[in-house]
């Protein structure tokens, strides 16, 4: 994840674009079912977990909605619906980047919208946590990792989308029409299978996915024609083609990033509970099959390269030639950028074959690829962007315009080309295009898999990604045993628990899953 900068602000400009209005029935069925009695018990009004000024603002949808219909009929209504976001009043948005990529975004914005934009660079190293909830308190939009999603609704910070959309995610109020943006705000409705899933947090949708990248096993021109013509592999496969192929076959373990690839590895094999005992929270890591999968990769990682890399590394050294195999993602690089704009293709690049995530079982390869796709489970990466409505918003309509936008709306595209780890549904480039462009294609392809797992979504998230990471090097790089790892891991989890709190934490993961 690209490092963050020391908070700046930034001012842009945007043209005005229509606010969707919720269903009438739909929100006044949401408002209903947020004043009835839980299991719980008796509702008050407003409820902790439904905040007064989403409900007024709910209400004041509902009103609206009954007063002028469920959305606009014609070209009269839909530039009233656009008048309502004001343009002199600056956008705040709190980003969790660098500052160049802040920039990226004020230009891009600038470029087609006159709606003033107010960027502060923020950072969510556990150092600086006080300050991005500060930070967070105060903004309209804010952009942030998925693992930081169940923290920043516990402390109910960021709020749920509204409805299906209210924008049609382009600003650009002249080339509008209402046909357009009920195409528009229908295709962004209808986000992928694997994306609702992710962006789901207590049964409610929190935020846009900005950075939906998937692992995949990428297959370079050096590889046989029998593992190449292969719809994917199994593990030992995978382990067996790096023995024979030393330092040329490699996943994920550069710092940050061996315990994510670790739980990668287990959502592709592991079909039992996710992690933690759903009643006590208890870990499962010390049971035989995470312990089994952490010495898989351990044994792997003897044939690997010296030089342990990132998911966006080894695409780089697979199209390349450096590595025949290896498990990653495209992650686009400012001079890969560069070259890309005049050249069209940087020099050395070649066709990257794309395939599903290696499995257990070897009778599932007789499956055809859409098959393989849907057999195990997916994990995105806790640096995942997503992009949410911060409780604090004082413009919702222009807010969530920009977030519309923001997520591969008419106009991003430059943004998709330049800043590191946007990858929306909706974009219509990649990373990849001048690696053979097959990884969009798979990867649009893989989102239809709702078997999404949660990314240790917890309060204090990055403290738990931080144990499983430091352990799972140390296992990797033959310091320790893979037991004494998964044995180590479960300890210092339990002790967060206890710190952060046993029941605040059942609660978010089950959360997190769904379950509540």
């Amino acid at each position: 994840m690209p490092a963050n900068h020391g908070s700046t602000n930034h001012t842009s400009s945007t043209v005005d674009a229509p606010r969707r209005d919720t269903q009438t029935r739909e929100t006044q069925q949401a408002i209903k079912q947020q004043i009835q009695p839980t299991k719980e018990g008796p509702s008050t009004l407003p409820t902790p977990g439904w905040p007064r000024r989403r409900f007024l603002t709910l209400a004041a949808v509902s009103g609206v909605a009954a007063a002028t219909g469920c959305r606009p009929k014609n070209a009269a209504d839909v530039q009233q619906a656009k008048s309502s976001v004001r343009t002199d009043v600056p956008l705040r948005l709190v980003w969790t980047g660098t500052d160049d990529e802040a920039e990226i975004v004020r230009r891009t914005w600038q470029s087609i919208s006159e709606q003033p934009l107010k960027i502060t660079v923020a950072k969510t190293d556990p150092g600086d946590k006080a300050d991005f909830w500060e930070q967070a308190s105060k903004t309209d939009v804010l952009v942030y990792p998925l693992a930081q999603m169940g923290e920043l609704v516990s402390r109910e910070l960021v709020m749920a989308n509204l409805g299906s959309s209210t924008g049609s995610g382009s600003p650009t109020g002249s080339s509008s029409n209402s046909a357009s943006d009920e195409d528009a705000s229908t295709q962004s409705a209808a986000a992928p299978p694997a994306i609702r899933v992710a962006m789901n947090f207590g049964n409610e949708s929190i935020g846009k996915c900005l950075g939906g990248a998937l692992p995949a096993l990428l297959l370079g021109e050096q590889a046989s024609s029998d593992v190449a013509g292969a719809n994917s592999m199994t593990w030992s496969q995978l382990q067996q083609l790096a023995a024979d192929t030393p330092g040329k076959v490699a996943e994920p373990t550069a710092p940050g990033w061996a315990g994510i690839a670790y739980l990668w590895r287990l959502a592709s094999v592991i079909q039992a509970t996710w992690l933690f005992d759903r009643e006590t929270l208890e870990p499962l890591l010390t049971e035989s099959d995470y312990v089994d999968v952490l010495q898989q990769m351990a044994d792997m990682a003897k044939h690997a390269p010296e030089s342990a890399m990132t998911p966006g590394q080894i695409f780089q050294a697979v199209s390349t030639g450096e590595l025949v195999a290896g498990i990653g993602f495209p992650e686009l690089a400012p001079q890969q950028d560069a070259v890309a704009e005049t050249s069209g293709s940087p020099a050395g690049i070649g066709n990257v074959q794309v395939k599903a995530m290696p499995i257990a079982d070897a009778s599932n390869l007789e499956s055809d690829t859409l098959q393989l796709e849907r057999t195990g489970r997916v994990m995105f990466a806790p640096q995942t962007l997503v992009g949410s409505l911060a409780e604090s918003c004082r413009q919702t309509a222009a807010a969530n315009q920009f977030l519309n936008w923001l997520a591969g709306g008419e106009g991003s595209e430059p943004l998709y080309r330049s800043v590191g780890g946007l990858l929306a549904p909706s974009a219509a480039t990649g990373p990849d295009d001048a690696a053979g462009g097959n990884y969009q294609p798979w990867l649009k392809s893989a989102w239809q898999n709702p078997n999404v797992m949660p990314p240790l979504n917890l309060v204090g998230s990055d403290r738990y990604l931080q144990v499983l990471d430091a352990q799972a090097r140390q296992c990797l790089t033959g310091q320790q045993s893979a037991q004494d790892a998964c044995d180590a891991i479960s300890q210092s989890w339990s002790q967060l628990h206890d710190e952060f709190g046993v029941k605040k934490q059942k609660r978010s993961w089950q959360k997190a899953l769904g379950l509540i």
